[in-house]
């Protein structure tokens, strides 16, 4: 079978693949190539795609049967061929595209893998291929939605795909309106307001977790988060389906707003949406929501996850393993978190390394830890005032 334009194999996890050869002669940035290829790669997405094996592997354990897989914009196919390659016990991966060069290449891919068997490759819109799958016995144990840009579209047709007890995963990558450039758009797309500061990114994710929450609710079902995280140029949100009005009740009871103070950087959680005034400076506080006030992640779930990584090889010592650990320590923390660096620059004292501001603070008697969300960013139940007392002193 041949794909009609240049290829070159290239490894990820236990799956060797063709992929279209990046012409660099023509002096376009490596992404701007990516994205202009007849069929998409990206390598930078590895570690989403390592950490959808562990989360998929940690599923199937918990069910303790096989499982049937959904990946509804397949690109070269390489995410559904890893996990029917290295998740035990995956009897079937559906994957879908539009353009009948990813259809091509997924199926060359899929048989160059020996697993054709077990994946097939639809030439089909992705809202239609997951509608198809919306009825008792059709529906897949695990969904993932990793489109370029925003999965919003996709988010009520995937939950109905998907099994009860099955598990849900959602990428976007449309990063400004999440974060407050364009909030008219996240309004729009994920039914919240952002909000523009230095926990963004946090609270992008937490509209995301929101929105999917409220989407279930609508079909009397649970969408409890399993791992969620930021990285790079994304956010990743792995659910767990769960049928029940109670269940669906008792997330909705989780959703609130959080409200920011820029100019003193005071920060907290509320159940309603009125700016008012900062209680820490007296200034007019921002409100960004509805979003999941909730935990983020599981860390029993996530701590299955790190111990089943042991077994594979290629993950040692792999970004996504360092992730999920950073990702479990977060546990228990308000749903936001500090930037050093910020904190320092408000109070107008030097900024410290952040292994010094870590012990600061628990020498001051508070819980304190890392976060994933950036090499200067920390997550503790130490009030703003209390912060900087702390930095302060």
């Amino acid at each position: 079978m041949t794909v009609g334009f240049p290829v070159e194999e290239v490894g990820e996890g236990r799956a060797r693949i063709l992929v279209p050869t990046l012409d660099e002669s023509c002096g376009e940035p490596e992404q701007r190539l990516r994205s202009m290829a007849p069929v998409f790669y990206n390598p930078v997405m590895k570690p989403n795609r390592d950490t959808a094996v562990l989360v998929l592997r940690a599923h199937q354990k918990d069910l303790g049967r096989g499982v049937d897989a959904c990946e509804p914009m397949a690109g070269s196919g390489v995410r559904g061929i890893r996990l029917a390659l290295e998740v035990d016990e995956v009897e079937r991966v559906v994957m879908g595209d539009l353009s009948p060069s990813a259809v091509k290449l997924g199926e060359l891919n899929a048989e160059r893998n020996g697993v054709s068997g077990r994946v097939s490759v639809r030439l089909l819109d992705a809202n239609l291929l997951l509608s198809l799958h919306c009825y008792p016995g059709g529906r897949f144990d695990y969904v993932d939605v990793d489109p370029y840009g925003s999965p919003a579209p996709f988010i009520d047709t995937a939950i109905r795909s998907v099994n009860n007890h099955g598990v849900l995963a959602l990428t976007a990558t449309d990063m400004a309106p999440l974060c407050g450039v364009s909030p008219g758009a996240c309004m729009r797309k994920y039914g919240g307001k952002p909000l523009a500061g230095e926990f963004c990114h946090e609270t992008a994710l937490r509209l995301l977790t929101g929105a999917l929450v409220r989407q279930a609710a609508v079909h009397e079902r649970a969408a409890t988060p399993l791992f969620s995280y930021y990285s790079d140029h994304y956010i990743r949100v792995y659910s767990r389906l769960d049928k029940g009005k109670r269940r669906a009740d008792g997330l909705l009871a989780q959703m609130g707003y959080l409200k920011y103070c820029p100019r003193c950087l005071h920060r907290m959680a509320s159940k309603d949406n009125k700016a008012e005034s900062c209680e820490s400076c007296g200034s007019e506080t921002k409100v960004a929501g509805p979003l999941w006030l909730g935990e983020q992640a599981d860390p029993v779930y996530l701590s299955r996850m790190l111990e089943d990584s042991e077994a594979l090889d290629y993950l040692v010592g792999a970004k996504a393993v360092a992730l999920i650990r950073t990702v479990r320590d977060e546990h228990g923390y308000p749903p936001w978190f500090y930037d050093i660096d910020a904190v320092c620059s408000q109070l107008g004292v030097r900024s410290m390394a952040t292994e010094e501001a870590l012990t600061r603070i628990s020498k001051a008697g508070y819980r304190v830890a890392r976060t994933h969300y950036g090499d200067r960013a920390i997550k503790t139940d130490a009030s703003i005032d209390e912060l900087k007392k702390v930095f302060g002193g």
